[in-house]
């Protein structure tokens, strides 16, 4: 079988944004998948209630952004997340939650250890990181990621159900 476009491109008009603008709901369809169009390395479903299944990659690199923050906030960003009981690869190497306000802003990073032995099977959980106000900042775009490029080690059995951002305190 030829790939001809191994990366899967998201949808930003999927993402959801409630009322008042202080929570994102960024569903698979809006989400940046490298190898995500691969089926030997992905499985995404049309089905907008399924959860992106990452058989297996040496190299997770998940991504997308959401308009319309406010600068002067503090957000917290993540993914809701879950290990099927045959994931492999997590144990010990983090996965990075990467972000940034704008093109030209800071990144912020947190680092995050998934842990296999827990048991929890498909049980969803979240994982995130804190995106700080930044005081000289107008722009309302947020660009973040989930990584781990760095081990070069396969991994696989990661379920991601859905990316969030959230104001946050």
């Amino acid at each position: 079988m030829v790939y001809n476009i191994p990366h899967y491109e998201g949808d930003p008009s999927t993402v959801h944004k409630d009322k008042d603008g202080r929570k994102f709901l960024i569903p698979v369809k809006a989400l940046n998948i490298v190898w995500g169009r691969d089926g030997r390395y992905w499985n995404i479903l049309d089905n907008p209630g399924m959860p992106a299944e990452l058989l297996q990659v040496s190299w997770l690199e998940v991504s997308s952004s959401v308009d319309g923050t406010n600068p002067q906030k503090n957000y917290e960003i993540g993914f809701s997340v879950s290990l099927k009981a045959d994931a492999f690869g997590w144990n010990k190497y983090p996965v990075y939650i990467i972000m940034k306000r704008g093109k030209e802003g800071e990144f912020s990073w947190k680092k995050v250890f998934l842990n296999t032995n827990n048991g929890n099977g498909n049980q969803a959980f979240e994982i995130s990181g804190k995106l700080m106000k930044a005081a000289d900042s107008t722009n309302a775009k947020i660009y973040f990621g989930l990584y781990e490029i760095w081990s070069g080690k396969w991994k696989g059995g990661l379920q991601i159900h859905h990316a969030f951002v959230r104001e946050a305190p």
